[in-house]
């Protein structure tokens, strides 16, 4: 799940509001992962791998750079997520793409990065942005 450094969402808002910071970003070092990022993938994988499977697999004890998806973890945050999904496509009768790559081609080179779920039901698109987060809240605008 390689993400574009230009743009993305997290940092729209700031590229924005200050196009100038794209090239001061650019000098900067990489920053390393979290904890908190790591369990973020360890979940978006986890709801990729159900909604890529026929069959629900058992996904406890699948990790990632140290995360570990226990069953606490599992009920607290891949239950919920799939019951929000379930809500939105009750029939499921959605059509879609998880973890599909997304970028702008040459309208914007080099912005690109993955959506967790493009959907369709009917004329009706669904764009899904799984949010796993603890203690920071994250408003969708």
């Amino acid at each position: 799940m390689k993400h574009s450094t230009i743009v993305g969402g997290s940092t729209a808002k700031r590229v924005i509001a200050c196009p100038g910071s794209v090239t001061l970003c650019a000098k900067m070092p990489p920053r390393p992962s979290s904890t908190y990022a790591d369990r973020g993938t360890l979940l978006h994988t986890a709801m990729s791998a159900l909604l890529d499977s026929d069959a629900t697999p058992n996904l406890i004890g699948t990790t990632y750079e140290g995360e570990v998806l226990t069953q606490e973890l599992y009920e607290e945050k891949v239950i919920p997520a799939w019951e929000a999904l379930n809500t939105i496509d009750p029939e499921g009768t959605m059509e879609y793409a998880a973890e599909a790559d997304v970028g702008f081609g040459k309208y914007l080179p080099g912005v690109f990065g993955s959506a967790d779920l493009l959907g369709r039901i009917g004329t009706k698109a669904i764009v899904l942005d799984w949010k796993f987060g603890d203690g920071v809240p994250v408003e969708a605008t």
